[in-house]
């Protein structure tokens, strides 16, 4: 136990110190807020960090954090808190913007998955109960004093790493079959000769926001923990990289950004699955006939959006997505 204590650092607020602060990044007001209530669990008065880093991305490492209540010992749920592995960003002020990045690449993630979701349940022949939806980490940052340093950890829901997948990754990467979901039945839409499986879902959406966005970007890196055993089933994800097709700094998709080459590994490497194609059209419903579904394809306004270099926002392929404005701005 001594040398488990010696593992982690804590970090405890008291009456005549605050060290421990939580913020998130409000995608709505574009700026940092601070809530009053710090911590997740009732009887925490602060945090523990781990010194081991167990896992490393593109740009993070990855350590264990846990609340702790004011005995020191540990309460609530695991949690994992990511740091940069660069060090020009250690500094307070790139701290800041390499966090703020990581939020808004994960909330214009979530933006999508929610627009995907919608028209996925709106396929005729989907049951809810058993297709798993695609839903990204809420994420926050944990702002401590260490010494006299200022930390911040990006800190979400740790995930079972046992049953950890990437679906596809940010060098194209695509994972069309796995072992353990083949031996699983697929999901059929009302027409009998019409399918698709649970591995299709994750790149039918990576390529959903490529049409979405109107071949402005792609979201991929999908990786994260398939759970079926939640009420409703669902892909829980985290960490995504955002390809933007016109060249674009650090600061805007981070470093996993690959532009127009990024999409390109994907696409060249991606096989469109009957969901990719029903997922592309509009389903109407006639409400003089009821149990008749009408399809209208509209792939070919998004074809002829390809060359309107001018037209950026999210194109017309479903009932839950709207169009935007003709200028370029990410609503997060």
């Amino acid at each position: 136990s001594e040398r488990r204590e010696e593992s982690w650092k804590k970090f405890m607020n008291d009456a005549s110190k605050l060290r421990v602060r939580r913020t998130y990044f409000d995608k709505y007001e574009y700026c940092w807020v601070y809530p009053e209530k710090v911590f997740e669990h009732r009887n925490a008065v602060g945090i523990a960090v781990r010194d081991y880093i167990f896992g490393e991305g593109k740009e993070r490492a990855v350590r264990r954090v846990r609340e702790v209540n004011r005995l020191g010992h540990f309460v609530g749920r695991p949690l994992v808190g990511k740091e940069t592995l660069f060090k020009e960003d250690l500094k307070e002020k790139n701290a800041i913007a390499f966090h703020k990045n990581f939020c808004k690449v994960q909330q214009l993630a979530s933006r999508f998955a929610r627009k995907f979701n919608n028209i996925l349940f709106s396929l005729p022949g989907i049951d809810d109960m058993r297709v798993p939806t695609i839903e990204f980490l809420n994420c926050w940052v944990m702002m401590y004093d260490d010494g006299d340093e200022r930390k911040g950890l990006l800190v979400e829901k740790m995930l079972d790493h046992a049953k950890y997948k990437k679906w596809n990754s940010n060098a194209g990467y695509v994972r069309n079959k796995t072992s353990d979901l083949e031996c699983k039945p697929p999901f059929r839409f009302k027409e009998p000769d019409i399918s698709f499986t649970i591995q299709d879902i994750p790149q039918a959406f990576s390529h959903y926001t490529y049409l979405a966005s109107r071949r402005k970007f792609l979201v991929c890196d999908l990786q994260g923990v398939l759970d079926e055993k939640s009420y409703y089933p669902k892909f829980e994800l985290t960490d995504p990289a955002i390809h933007y097709k016109k060249k674009t700094t650090r600061i805007d998709f981070g470093r996993t950004d690959r532009g127009e080459e990024g999409i390109q590994d994907f696409l060249n490497n991606h096989t469109c699955s009957d969901l990719c194609r029903f997922v592309s059209r509009r389903w109407i419903v006639d409400p003089m006939e009821k149990n008749i579904v009408i399809c209208r394809d509209v792939l070919s306004s998004n074809l002829q959006a390809r060359n309107e270099e001018n037209t950026d926002g999210v194109a017309d392929i479903g009932p839950a997505v709207k169009k935007e404005k003709k200028r370029v701005r990410f609503n997060i």
